[in-house]
């Protein structure tokens, strides 16, 4: 394929979003809201797609579409999910009880068609001034400074769009991929699921995700309120043309279900065929993956399209940043070792939950179900259970294996682990003002002065701030409660992603807070000619946005005991 002469070097180019998809639709709007311009383009720009397949919103979700005022709107629009259950031939094994999440302004999962999800985002893009445009991608020169895309319009006709950068957030099948020329590696035998959305009359519970395991399968169970459910079931084959009838539900609800329920016409149903892939880089020069088209599991857990929004605004904070040329180019080195670990982890957790519901023989099904009802009695499934659902327990550590990811046994905070703190692009996001708010783009030096605030604390928080360099927001959190779990009782300086994410632990003097800075500061340029770093003390003080601090948000830090 030949490609025209690219445009002048002086010519600010958009970045590329090749899918409106969920996944899609939030970069496009981080990227919109942080100042960069975007074209945004779908196969079927004309509207989200129906009977689209993600039907869950976890609470990690809820925070990252909160940045850009999703959030509440899918509040409104959806079912509140309080608990995950699990039953094994109808017994009760034990229960995650979503609602004593207690580090998140959202301890509620939410049950929302996928196509709901996508109106409402769509609405804040256009809020910030974005569009989907039409088109199919056809092909990509990467061969250039800048990559080249190939669109083709409803009419037939091609458009040639040189970008900064290109991002596929277009699904398993990804063009952007294929055309990238990197692979989707896996191992494991895939699973069918069939899946049908429809009416379920019955004594079903309303406000828990379902899961019921039998020698014959699983189930799983998800309500959309008023009646309607999202119905998840294991088959062995499946060769017919046609999605599975309602008889086919009927059967294993009875079979299954400890709640009886009648199934009525169905909306629409599918066959899902649940692999195990991820790519073997998220990244190839000035091309990105996102969403389906980085990785593909299991819907146990309906992680899918929850794990594909951490992508978007993981990268979306990074690559903006670049675009704006405060951040060098070599923070986009760390969307690919941040999410391709994270995404890998939970291929491995969604699969071993799905391989537990297809036990069949008789020890294997006695060890399951007595594991987990002795995990729910000891309060290790909620303990671990729910913030692996919630995805809360994602973390960023310098990791060389999924070991190295794996939660501890205590709450303390480690360098790359989420923090409740957080951000939004325009109003704050209700019921956050509990916690401290940092900025949605930049980088934000928080301090905890421990278990002492004395004058002593006072000029250490005075000597910290003078010695941060401009531009770098510095933030006292000493007096918000929940920390100390977090933080520990000695006094402790923190770096904090535009994520929530910390990025570097220190000890809160002047010459340890040079030293971090320097030390996670290589992939981020100074910022010259801004004000001064000032600091707030009080819960309810409003965050100063200043200038981004010269600072790597993902690199190796200090530790520091408590």
């Amino acid at each position: 394929m030949t490609f025209p002469q690219r445009e002048g070097p002086d010519e600010r180019r958009p970045v590329l979003v090749v899918g409106a998809g969920p996944v899609g639709l939030v970069l496009a709007t981080e990227l919109l809201a942080q100042g960069v311009p975007v074209r945004l383009v779908d196969h079927s720009a004309a509207g989200p797609v129906q009977h689209s397949r993600a039907s869950v919103v976890w609470p990690r979700s809820l925070e990252l579409l909160g940045r850009i005022g999703a959030s509440e709107p899918l509040i409104e629009a959806g079912n509140r999910l309080d608990s995950v259950q699990y039953y094994s031939d109808k017994r009760h094994l034990g229960a995650i009880e979503m609602s004593r999440l207690t580090d998140t302004p959202y301890p509620f999962g939410v049950v929302v068609p996928q196509d709901t999800t996508e109106e409402v985002i769509r609405t804040r893009l256009a809020a910030y001034g974005g569009a989907v445009e039409f088109g199919s991608l056809t092909g990509l020169d990467t061969s250039g400074p800048r990559p080249l895309a190939r669109v083709r319009r409803a009419d037939g006709r091609d458009e040639d769009i040189e970008a900064e950068y290109v991002i596929g957030a277009d699904g398993a099948h990804s063009a952007v991929r294929r055309l990238a020329g990197i692979e989707l590696l896996g191992t494991g035998n895939d699973v069918l699921f069939a899946i049908g959305d429809g009416p379920v009359a019955g004594d079903l519970d309303q406000h828990a995700l379902v899961y019921c395991y039998s020698r014959s399968g699983a189930l799983g169970i998800a309500p959309f309120g008023g009646g309607q459910y999202r119905l998840a079931i294991s088959v062995p084959d499946w060769r017919e043309e046609q999605g599975p009838p309602p008889e086919l539900f009927q059967r294993f609800l009875d079979e299954r279900s400890p709640r009886p329920g009648i199934v009525g016409d169905l909306d629409w149903s599918t066959i899902f065929r649940a692999r195990r892939r991820v790519a073997e880089t998220m990244r190839a020069g000035r091309v990105f993956l996102a969403g389906d088209a980085a990785h593909v599991f299991s819907a146990a857990g309906a992680q899918g399209m929850n794990t594909g929004i951490q992508d978007a605004v993981n990268l979306a904070w990074k690559l903006a940043g670049v675009v704006r040329g405060a951040f060098e180019p070599g923070i986009l080195d760390t969307y690919d070792s941040d999410r391709r670990l994270a995404a890998e982890r939970i291929v491995l957790t969604t699969a071993k939950q799905t391989s537990w519901g297809l036990f069949k023989r008789r020890h294997e099904l006695a060890l399951r179900d007595a594991t987990v009802r002795l995990a729910h009695r000891t309060g290790m499934l909620q303990r671990f259970g729910a913030p692996l659902m919630a995805q809360h327990d994602v973390s960023y550590r310098p990791a060389e294996s999924l070991r190295d990811t794996l939660p501890g046994l205590t709450r303390r905070i480690r360098t790359g682990d989420r923090l409740p703190v957080f951000a939004a692009h325009d109003d704050p996001q209700p019921g956050a003002e509990r916690w401290p708010s940092i900025d949605p783009a930049r980088l934000t030096v928080l301090l905890w002065a421990g278990e002492r605030q004395d004058a002593t604390w006072l000029a250490t928080r005075d000597a910290v701030s003078a010695a941060v360099p401009d531009g770098v927001p510095v933030r006292d959190i000493s007096a918000w409660p929940g920390f100390t779990a977090l933080l520990g009782t000695a006094p402790k300086a923190l770096v904090v992603r535009p994520d929530g994410h910390t990025a570097a632990i220190f000890a809160p003097e002047p010459t340890a807070v040079r030293t971090a800075l320097r030390r996670v500061g290589s992939s981020f340029r100074a910022a010259a000619g801004l004000p001064a770093a000032e600091v707030q003390d009080a819960p309810s003080a409003r965050l100063t946005t200043l200038a981004v601090p010269p600072v790597q948000a993902a690199g190796a830090s200090e530790e520091l005991a408590s």
